[in-house]
């Protein structure tokens, strides 16, 4: 049974680095009524009765949005190409396997972090040809890097007693975000660093011929993010809900031109003997004037290096902030009348019925949120510092609100599943400077506010 249909510019480059023996990871940034999943099952289903006894993953960060989707998807085809039943597939709903006459298969795979199952250890048992993660941007940089090593499992085949062994593939299709998307195909391609195994193929609404000038004209006329990711291929603006800060914040924050003063401040996170990042930022008031990065120092160290930092730039023990949940205390206990920030700490109000934060660190972000709306604050950074900063900030999500409507930010283990593992170490010592700002309540710049969000404005 053979089915026509015509492709577009872009699924022809996709089709070809599908059967080069170059690519073997391939992200689509698609734009809407491209059918990328038709195009998709399409070409699955035809690889899967050429390859007897391969095995293929249709994967989503949610099975039942999958099945919604792609699965639907599929069947749309079927009917639409008027594809006789005996080539159909057959789907075993209890375990989510699809399963073709010739014994190939393609298995149906949730990819959600699960409490039971944090490491992923699920996916060790696979052997698969090639994968298909849509949605990608939702799903764990951890549990994609482990779907990877799988793809390199059931590669030779056997077709009229030759054998034949094709390249393994990954086909990712996503939104744009600030997560491992961003990080493996979006940045490294603007830096012209994109390895040669991975190919970025953006295709937007203008580049679709089928699309109607009705829907483009749209477009135009909706909101600036929305024509920034779909018009005009920015990566920077992405459609993450209830994010803290904005792009135009982050970015101005490093060429805000603010008030000068000399007074000093330390704030500093501490890591110890691990892959997360010390950081140290020296503060001239609300500007930095310097910023530490170690990696492996233990606690000992890192108050030495803040004590060296106290006395070149002449700062009171008073104005300097350290993170002393868990080995941070050690530090801050070499370090006598410094603060001891706690992100737990339950936050700075006058009035307790006015807290509307669910901690200290909350308060702080959004304390931060204010001062870089009004541009009040610059830090001074460039190169890889620059971007650390950017995507972490980029990356500060409100959770959710309680049952006593308080803010509540994400956790940082949950940050860290879309980071490759990367702590907000910047970021949490950035918002540790908030904290003299709420304490102090003498200058009206300064005084302790309750800071009210409309959280349908969140949704930039």
């Amino acid at each position: 049974m053979e089915v026509r249909f015509e492709a577009t510019e872009k699924q022809w480059l996709m089709l070809q680095y599908w059967q080069d023996d170059i690519t073997t990871e391939i992200g689509f940034w698609w734009a809407a009524w491209w059918w990328k999943s038709m195009w998709w099952v399409f070409a699955v289903r035809s690889s899967c009765l050429k390859y007897p006894w391969s095995k293929r993953v249709f994967g989503r960060k949610e099975l039942v949005n999958l099945k919604r989707t792609t699965l639907a998807t599929y069947y749309k085809m079927l009917k639409q190409y008027k594809i006789p039943q005996q080539y159909y597939w057959v789907l075993n709903w209890s375990t989510n396997v699809i399963k073709f006459p010739n014994g190939s298969e393609i298995v149906l795979l949730d990819c959600a972090s699960q409490p039971s199952d944090p490491e992923f250890t699920r996916f060790w048992s696979l052997e698969l040809t090639w994968a298909f993660i849509d949605e990608s941007n939702e799903v764990d940089a951890k549990g994609l890097m482990i779907l990877k090593t799988r793809l390199w499992r059931q590669n030779t085949f056997e077709i009229n007693g030759e054998k034949i062994k094709i390249k393994p593939k990954l086909l990712e299709t996503f939104n744009p975000n600030k997560w491992h998307v961003y990080e493996d195909y979006y940045k490294p391609r603007k830096d012209w660093t994109l390895p040669e195994h991975r190919k970025f193929i953006p295709a937007l609404a203008k580049d679709n011929p089928y699309l109607t000038e009705d829907y483009i004209q749209q477009l135009e006329r909706s909101d600036e993010m929305t024509k920034q990711r779909l018009l005009y291929w920015n990566f920077e603006y992405d459609d993450t809900p209830w994010k803290v800060f904005r792009w135009d914040e982050i970015s101005d924050l490093f060429t805000n031109i603010i008030q000068k003063d000399e007074t000093p401040y330390i704030t500093c996170d501490v890591a110890r003997l691990g892959n997360d990042r010390t950081i140290i930022y020296v503060w001239k008031w609300l500007e930095t004037e310097t910023i530490k990065e170690f990696k492996w120092y233990t606690t000992d160290q890192t108050a030495n290096v803040i004590k060296d930092l106290e006395q070149q730039y002449r700062v009171s023990r008073y104005n300097i902030c350290i993170d002393s949940d868990w080995v941070g205390g050690w530090v801050a206990d070499q370090l006598r009348w410094c603060v001891n920030f706690m992100n737990n700490w339950t936050p700075i109000v006058e009035d307790w019925e006015q807290r509307n934060f669910w901690n200290l660190k909350a308060q702080c972000y959004f304390k931060l949120k204010e001062m870089m709306e009004k541009r009040m604050i610059r830090v001074n950074a460039s190169g890889q510092i620059k971007e650390d900063i950017e995507r972490e900030l980029d990356n500060i999500i409100v959770k959710n609100m309680d049952s006593d409507q308080k803010l509540r930010l994400e956790s940082k283990e949950d940050m860290k599943k879309r980071l490759w593992g990367t702590s907000p170490d910047y970021a949490d010592a950035l918002m540790m400077r908030m904290y003299w700002l709420l304490k102090r309540k003498g200058n009206p710049t300064e005084r302790t506010e309750v800071f009210t969000v409309n959280f349908d404005d969140m949704l930039y």
